[in-house]
């Protein structure tokens, strides 16, 4: 699935809350896919501090990355 937005100048809790909205998910929808809490969903939305693998594995569930990048992009850029 194609990002519905560039992911400029926004925050990582920012850039969740709007690729969660943008695929019509609810955040305890997120919470499953990741394999998270819900609160830790809450959490990255409201930008607060969240472990490093908390946050990875609910930027994987979201098919982004870390550095803003989706990681369909990053497979695409290491392959040229």
């Amino acid at each position: 699935m194609k990002n519905l937005f560039i992911a400029y100048d926004l925050t990582t809790g920012e850039r969740v809350r709007l690729e969660r909205l943008s695929r019509n998910w609810r955040q305890i929808d997120l919470a499953s896919k990741a394999g998270v809490q819900l609160a830790d969903i809450t959490t990255i939305e409201k930008e607060r501090y969240l472990s490093k693998n908390r946050k990875r594995k609910i930027l994987l569930a979201l098919g982004l990355s870390d550095d803003g990048n989706t990681e369909d992009s990053k497979q695409t850029d290491n392959q040229t």
